[in-house]
């Protein structure tokens, strides 16, 4: 394990104090080590001391190593570790979940060594890196006026009022232009200084100074005092930076206990909690956005991040290497889908619910319908059903009749007919009419009646006085024959009800 420190750190000459301490990192990443290897460097990388520690010792010095002379190492010291072993730094972090299965052999992680050289975060060096990602941009002469008044502005502002001195400048500079872009760099060295709050919890040793994460930025590049507007180009004149985003247990806490938490927050009292945070990171083009204003996107990818504080803004906090953001940006993404299927089971529930509810209704409904149509048959084919009702529906639908009486009382009293509906037996013929054998006191006038049958008539009613006594006379519009008094069977009333209620399940006996 590699130990880097300050040259003011409290732990000058008695790094070893300090594994006792975080003995606990060692049970929960890596349970089976037994003994360890310790390289001391100062700031500037020297190796100033060399020792072991052993569990059975407490995690003690087990046995002192001189440092050798550098020519003098053996083959196990010039065998690379940096990418085997864990970088412990003066502010190591909190030690993650214990590992429930025991590994047979460390993790390792190898770092990917940048193809490029890393450039400033400047407007000049986000725009060319555009470029690269969106060649089809170039085609834009207003694209190539942008980018190559980067380079000079005073060049543009001497042509742009001339329509042919402005073509052959662009003739000029547009090789420049798609060169420089070609070879534009996408990683990028910045750093940023904040001013943080911070909290340190007691129980946990962990220091809380907020998120690291810069804010989306946008960078525009104007050549003034002439026509250096280039919102009507085809990137919209402006590039958009969006950094990734962490989960905030890995941006946010750094493990710090005993004298490191307190020597910690001491240096960030004492410049008013100010931090400086040097990134390297790699740049990708997401894409055009049309939105207003339009702009193109690059997104950053962290590769490693210092963050310092102290007088000199010099006394490292912590150091995330690009290890520890692979780990974190698997961490995030075990989270992202650990979220996504808690919703999709969330909505499948929700969904049965919602099925479930529904088919609640369903029933309760059918329910509901089953008794209305059963009582309607009832009403219909149950014992001591009037035979007028059922040949009245079966005459045009509707089972309601009239009493004949009445209609000849009231016809006769205001000396004008009415509408009535009636069930009758046809009897005789005589000179007013066919005379009903039931009921009594009914005269029917009309054609296609039969003596013998029964009929369900409507037409329109009248009373008039024969041998002294009051008869309903009724002028027949329509008559509908019925045999042996009844004109529907069981069957008919159960399609007649199924008409009224298709779902009904059926008559039940």
């Amino acid at each position: 394990m590699k130990l880097a420190r300050n040259a003011d750190s409290p732990l000058v000459d008695k790094e070893e104090t300090l594994f006792p301490t975080i003995a606990k990192v060692f049970d929960a990443e890596c349970p089976q080590m037994e003994t360890a290897r310790i390289e001391v460097t100062d700031s500037a990388g020297s190796l100033t001391r060399d020792f072991r520690i052993a569990k059975a010792s407490g995690w003690a010095i087990a046995t002192e190593v001189a440092v050798a002379d550098p020519a003098q190492k053996t083959a196990e010291d010039v065998t690379p570790k940096d990418d085997a072993a864990k970088e412990i730094t003066e502010v190591p972090e909190a030690p993650p979940a214990p590992t429930v299965a025991k590994q047979e052999k460390p993790v390792v992680v190898e770092k990917k060594q940048p193809d490029v050289k890393p450039v400033s975060l400047t407007a000049e060096n986000v725009f060319w890196l555009a470029a690269k990602y969106y060649p089809e941009a170039l085609n834009d002469d207003r694209v190539i006026d942008q980018f190559a008044s980067l380079e000079s502005c005073d060049d543009y502002r001497a042509v742009w009022k001339n329509e042919f001195d402005l073509r052959d400048w662009r003739k000029k500079v547009k090789p420049e232009v798609i060169a420089k872009s070609d070879s534009a760099s996408n990683l990028f060295e910045f750093s940023f200084t904040f001013d943080v709050r911070r909290q340190y919890d007691f129980e946990t040793s962990m220091l809380d100074i907020g998120g690291f994460i810069p804010s989306e930025r946008q960078y525009e590049v104007r050549c003034f005092y002439g026509s250096g507007d280039f919102d009507d180009n085809a990137i919209g004149g402006r590039v958009h930076v969006s950094f990734e985003g962490l989960p905030d247990s890995f941006n946010q806490k750094i493990y710090l206990p005993g004298d490191l938490g307190r020597s910690a927050v001491d240096r960030l009292q004492a410049v008013g909690n100010r931090v400086r945070i040097t990134y390297l990171a790699q740049l990708s083009g997401v894409g055009l956005k049309t939105g207003w204003p339009k702009h193109y996107e690059l997104k950053a990818e962290f590769i490693d991040v210092k963050i310092f504080t102290g007088e000199q803004l010099d006394y490292l906090l912590v150091h995330h290497d690009e290890a520890k953001f692979i780990a974190a940006r698997e961490q995030h993404m075990a989270a992202v889908r650990k979220a996504a299927e808690e919703q999709r089971r969330a909505e499948e529930q929700r969904l049965a619910a919602q099925r479930s509810h529904e088919e609640e209704l369903r029933r309760v409904q059918q329910e509901r319908e089953d008794a209305q149509a059963q009582k309607l048959y009832d009403s219909l084919a149950g014992d001591g059903v009037v035979p007028a009702k059922l040949a009245a529906l079966h005459h045009d639908g509707n089972p309601s009749f009239d009493n004949p009486y009445d209609i000849a009382a009231s016809a006769f009293s205001r000396g004008q007919k009415f509408p009535v509906r009636a069930f009758v037996e046809v009897g005789d013929r005589d000179s007013v009419g066919y005379r009903a054998k039931w009921p009594s006191r009914v005269y029917l006038t009309g054609e296609g009646l039969e003596e013998g049958d029964w009929y369900f008539v409507s037409g329109m009613g009248d009373g008039q006085k024969i041998d002294g006594a009051l008869y309903s006379v009724i002028s027949v519009d329509k008559a509908t024959k019925c045999d042996g008094r009844i004109c529907m069977n069981k069957e008919d009333v159960a399609a007649y009800v199924r008409t009224q209620y298709p779902q009904w399940s059926g008559a039940r006996e």
